[in-house]
């Protein structure tokens, strides 16, 4: 998907504008607040630096883009000046231009979570989508989506970053903030689509004969996020039936309801395995569901099935070395959680069944450091 084809259709966008103007007032008083470096202006800044306010108020940006540039030439340290040709740059399409004021303007002010917002979008639209999603992240986590005039284009851009990162779990949690507020565009239903099914691909990838159904799956999705669980299931339900063999459908559902509850959930990783008995992860989610359900001998050839298709699967080396454990092999399932351990040392559930086998073992110390580790990381 397009930036500019997505701004037409998002107000967000011209808001994103206005409201970061603002910004590049409290810029300029900042500026305003350092006499001895207006003091060592470069001859004719302050003329560059009026005509530029005033070809940009007369939106005349062509020559507010020249004459910023000259004006920070002038004075490089002109943080307005960087300011107003990241967003003139980026208003216009003018992706690497705005990166690069954008990173003269973080070189100065390390924390301006506007230029590292735009700077992550203009990212995105230069197809670098790893920076993109460095920036975006860090910008949402300094409060860049907490203006509601700007939330919508953040989130949306951050939530296909992780989505092409294989980060699913975390672009849903973005669309969820979006859904919780009602927000909803047929980007965003797509979006979820793809996040809930597991597609690294963008909505413009997409074939034209399979975009009803991650339409589809986004709508569910974004009823369920947006808490209207009997519209979801209704929608999820209506899918099942259009779609009985799409991959990763029933997996999407299950773990939305994961959240929730998880038992409800095996029900539906249970199904996905019956329509696409390869999908390790959603064999692994199941044996895991068990465990936590106390359904150790269920769960155990589930495990055994997941970890010998992926052996690498942290959640696979979980979920088997917890059933081994409770069925009556210990050092198998206390090898195997301590192989998690080393490879994820927080990993509560893992803390949580060695101090169970520990205990089974008569490993006493053992178990209660364990149990120590437990509280806190659970704190």
């Amino acid at each position: 998907m397009s930036l500019s084809r997505f701004k037409k259709r998002c107000r967000g966008a011209k808001r994103f504008r206005r409201a970061a103007a603002g910004y590049a007032l409290l810029v300029a008083l900042s500026c305003c607040a350092h006499p001895d470096a207006a003091a060592q202006q470069a001859p004719g800044f302050d003329d560059l630096a009026a005509q530029a306010a005033a070809a940009r108020d007369r939106q005349n940006i062509p020559a507010a883009i020249d004459l910023y540039a000259k004006a920070v030439q002038a004075r490089p340290d002109w943080t307005e000046g960087w300011w107003y040709l990241t967003l003139l740059q980026y208003s216009t399409n003018q992706y690497p231009g705005a990166i690069d004021a954008a990173n003269h303007m973080l070189q100065i002010v390390p924390h301006a979570v506007p230029a590292m917002a735009l700077r992550g979008l203009s990212e995105f639209e230069i197809a670098d989508y790893k920076s993109s999603l460095r920036d975006l992240e860090m910008a949402v986590q300094h409060g860049a989506a907490s203006d509601p005039h700007n939330e919508q284009i953040v989130r949306l851009h951050l939530a296909l970053d992780l989505t092409r990162a294989d980060r699913f779990q975390d672009a849903l949690e973005q669309y969820r903030a979006l859904a919780e507020k009602q927000i909803n565009t047929p980007e965003i239903l797509i979006g979820i689509g793809l996040a809930g099914m597991r597609s690294t691909s963008f909505p413009s990838e997409i074939r034209p004969e399979d975009r009803d159904l991650y339409v589809g799956a986004g709508a569910a999705g974004f009823a369920f996020l947006a808490g209207e669980s009997n519209q979801a299931d209704t929608l999820f339900e209506q899918m099942f039936t259009k779609y009985p063999s799409a991959p990763n459908l029933h997996l999407f559902y299950g773990l939305l309801l994961y959240s929730h509850d998880p038992e409800l959930a095996v029900d539906q990783f249970q199904q996905e395995v019956a329509v696409v008995p390869a999908n390790e992860a959603a064999r692994a989610l199941l044996a895991f569901c068990l465990v936590i359900s106390g359904k150790f001998k269920e769960a155990l050839p589930e495990a055994q099935k997941a970890y010998a298709a992926a052996p690498d699967m942290l959640l696979a080396q979980l979920a088997l070395g917890r059933s081994l454990g409770e069925t009556g092999d210990i050092e198998h399932g206390t090898e195997l959680l301590k192989k998690v351990l080393a490879q994820d040392s927080d990993n509560l559930e893992a803390h949580m069944g060695l101090a169970a086998l520990y205990a089974r073992a008569g490993k006493r110390e053992d178990a209660y450091r364990e149990r120590m580790v437990c509280l806190k990381l659970a704190k």
